[in-house]
């Protein structure tokens, strides 16, 4: 079959100022489109398919959004695509919190979660590298699919004081001394068991091995440290001496009488009630166990003691309202027994009858506390869960009754992200003043979306920018102080940022009243408190509309709030230590309740 040739266009040339008509325009890009384009019309239609392509690639990336997950960011195991920046600062926390680390040291394992060993994640790096898309990196077809949005170990720092703590008690619990040979009693006699080494390791072992090991995100990082081995000290021949005189004791006649009643007693009760001791000096003793006498004296508590009955107390607001009185009760005097059994079998002395004597036993007391829906009540629950919780509270009503209460509420404390809401203080004062503007760079971005990445997402580096840009930390504290807070809130705290219940509730009273802020700056800073993902705390507890700022940092867990209660509004504050939020949470409705009856 004869080849085609592509038709060519009439050539067509213009003279003078003459203009080309709309078909000649025609002709000339028709001429020029076959003179560019392939001769056979497929390979026309794939040039076409293989622009249309390009050019919807490129349109996708555009339009990409500038403050999502990438679609193929994954943190750890977890898929991020598409969340919204604080959601991916959301879910670093929720990992982080996951992530623990596991010392394996020969048969002996520490874990613990990574953030009890002061460990905190650089959330702001995790989250740019999962949404960050640089703009000419738009212009690359399928450059979306190449960026390192998959992030497999967490960027972390660490507290000195709390690491060095973590590792004091992981040296402690991974190390053992050796054990020395001891006299063994197996079926009634007699036997040596055989010294066994230990082993030990040292702080900087450890710390060094977690310092160096790759943090994976919500899951158990194992680090294997080998330790060094500490060989006994007493081996089976310095055991002879005492073995004698073990076997002597095991021989005695012993008789133990309960008002005149013979207490059966075999060879390995006896037997068990023996036990090998060393001095300062290294110096071998045979002695009794109080373990093994205790446990026989219980025994003999269930035959022939009585147990002391239960004195119920009933306190309502931290007052004694009735009392009812349990029995009086008896127990063996196991340090009489302890005495006899001595004198024969340890020291030797003939054989005699042994008279097991009592002492009177007292009531247990059984406190049953209730809190009435009065200030009162509100006061002791506060005072006791302050105690029983470890927890500094504060509550202060803005209508109603105005009840003001607080329990430890002026300790300093560990702030963790709460400190931010000073940060955000001394802010708008600076842009107020024209100093800056919400569109200022800052970082890598403005000073518009770092805020939402200090209030919402809740990460650091923006807070921290801002503290260098405002002086440090010790301007910080002027400031802090010139506005009315207290010197429990310290920035230039050695350990961490510090602050009191009483001055985040000083400051969300001030939010809440205008006082403090008010206008669009108010405005915004309460959209943030309102929208925040970390609402497991006071909101969850609570029956009301609430604006809050949290802070978690190691095992310190805080909340702070303004609450819009169907009954009333009120500011509250609770920073607690070894708790969690459910606990926050359960405070709050127990708070309620007595509050809001």
């Amino acid at each position: 079959m004869p080849r085609l040739r592509k038709p060519k266009a009439p050539k067509i040339e213009y003279l003078g100022d003459e203009v080309p008509d709309n078909k000649a325009i025609r002709v000339l890009l028709r001429e020029h489109y076959f003179r560019v384009m392939p001769n056979h019309r497929h390979h026309r239609v794939i040039v076409w398919s293989l622009f249309l392509t390009i050019a919807a690639i490129l349109a996708v990336q555009f339009a990409y959004p500038l403050d999502r997950g990438l679609p193929l960011a994954r943190l750890g195991g977890t898929m991020a695509a598409f969340m919204p920046r604080e959601q991916v600062a959301k879910l670093v926390a929720d990992q982080f919190d996951q992530t623990e680390f596991k010392f394996v040291v020969g048969n002996k394992i520490y874990q613990r979660p990574l953030k009890l060993a002061g460990a905190e994640p650089d959330t702001e790096l995790v989250v740019s590298k999962m949404v960050e898309y640089p703009f000419l990196q738009r212009f690359i077809p399928l450059s979306i699919l190449w960026q390192p949005a998959m992030v497999d170990s967490l960027p972390l720092a660490f507290e000195q004081s709390q690491i060095d703590a973590t590792i004091a008690e992981a040296v402690k619990t991974v190390s053992y001394p050796p054990q020395d040979a001891v006299l063994e009693i197996k079926d009634g006699n007699l036997r040596l068991a055989e010294a066994a080494s230990g082993q030990e390791v040292t702080a900087d072992q450890l710390k060094q091995s977690l310092l160096q090991g790759t943090i994976r995100p919500g899951i158990v990082m194992s680090l294997t440290v080998v330790p060094r081995v500490v060989p006994a000290e007493r081996n089976l021949q310095d055991l002879a001496a005492v073995r004698s005189q073990a076997e002597a004791a095991l021989h005695h006649t012993l008789v133990i009488q309960v008002e005149g009643q013979p207490v059966e007693l075999s060879q390995n009760t006896i037997a068990s009630w023996l036990a090998l001791t060393k001095d300062d000096k290294g110096v071998i003793h045979l002695e009794l166990s109080d373990t093994s006498l205790d446990t026989f004296a219980s025994e003999l508590n269930k035959k022939f003691g009585v147990a002391a009955g239960e004195t119920n107390v009933t306190v309502v607001n931290g007052h004694e309202t009735a009392r009812t009185a349990g029995i009086s009760g008896r127990t063996v005097n196991v340090e009489a027994l302890h005495v006899e059994l001595q004198r024969q079998l340890i020291d030797g002395t003939p054989s005699r009858p042994i008279t097991v004597s009592f002492l009177p036993t007292t009531p247990t007391i059984i406190y049953n506390n209730t809190y009435s829906a009065t200030r009162d009540g509100l006061q002791s629950y506060v005072n006791d869960i302050s105690k029983s919780r470890n927890m500094r509270i504060m509550i202060q009503q803005l209508d109603g009754q105005k009840w003001e209460v607080e329990a430890r509420a002026h300790e300093s404390t560990p702030s963790a992200s709460t400190y931010k809401l000073f940060v955000a203080l001394e802010l708008f004062e600076r842009i107020d003043k024209g100093e800056f503007t919400w569109n200022s760079p800052i970082l890598d971005t403005t000073f518009d979306k770092c805020f939402d990445r200090m209030t919402i997402a809740s990460t650091n580096p923006c807070a921290e920018k801002w503290l260098e840009m405002f002086g440090g930390y010790s301007a910080m504290n002027d400031f802090v102080y010139s506005r009315g807070f207290s010197d429990a809130t310290d920035f230039t705290n050695p350990v961490a940022k510090h602050t009191s219940a009483a001055d985040l509730t000083q400051y969300m009273i001030g939010l809440e009243q205008g006082t403090l802020l008010g206008g669009a700056n108010r405005d915004r800073l309460l959209h943030s408190l309102s929208v925040h993902p970390y609402r497991y705390g006071i909101p969850t507890g609570s029956k009301g509309v609430v604006w809050d700022k949290v802070g978690f940092l190691w095992d310190y867990v805080h909340d702070t709030a303004i609450v819009h209660h169907p009954q009333g509004t009120y500011v509250m504050t609770i920073m607690s230590k070894g708790q969690s939020y459910a606990r926050i949470a359960e405070v709050t409705r127990e708070i309620e309740r007595i509050m809001y009856p």
